[in-house]
């Protein structure tokens, strides 16, 4: 596994247009219900579970102001960036100007995939001795996110990025 393993892509591994490989420090990944609860007079509530469930993701790390890679000098988008070989494919490491665009640009019809460590097994699948490996890959699309310099490190960002996300790919 790579040492940047939070991956952000605008498709699968193999059929993204841009794979980023992110430098987070923090990752969360929460779940929401809304069960309802319904009051009885005199009596104690009835309370329901439809199942609904609203999954968030948030992410937050450092990135660099510029490209870290000067001996990349193919003229393309990713001009200067880190590249990695992750799974077989060539992940970029962004700065913070590309990576603000791509957040403001892409929208709905661009299926982006966040991929969160070892995602070979997420799940033990009841036979042989293959344990889950603890990652996963989640459909997301972006709800909010911040860039902010702290002091003495005027060179790089504070990234926070929020997503919105569907269950992790493999559950029913």
């Amino acid at each position: 596994m790579s040492d940047l393993a939070v991956l952000l892509r605008d498709g699968t591994n193999s059929g993204a247009t841009n794979r980023y490989a992110l430098k987070v420090d923090q990752l969360t990944i929460s779940a929401g219900r809304q069960p309802i609860q319904i009051p009885m007079p005199g009596a104690s509530p009835i309370i329901l579970d439809l199942g609904q469930t609203r999954p968030t993701i948030t992410i937050s790390g450092i990135m660099d102001n510029i490209g870290q890679d000067t001996t990349n000098t193919t003229a393309n988008a990713y001009f200067n960036m880190e590249q990695l070989t992750i799974q077989g494919q060539t992940y970029y490491v962004p700065y913070k100007n590309h990576l603000e665009s791509k957040l403001l640009t892409w929208t709905t019809g661009d299926d982006l995939e966040l991929e969160v460590g070892d995602a070979t097994t997420p799940d033990y699948s009841g036979s042989g001795t293959t344990a889950s490996t603890g990652g996963g890959v989640y459909k997301v699309m972006i709800a909010q996110f911040q860039f902010s310099v702290a002091p003495a490190l005027e060179d790089r960002w504070q990234f926070s990025i929020q997503f919105v996300s569907e269950w992790r790919t493999g559950i029913s």
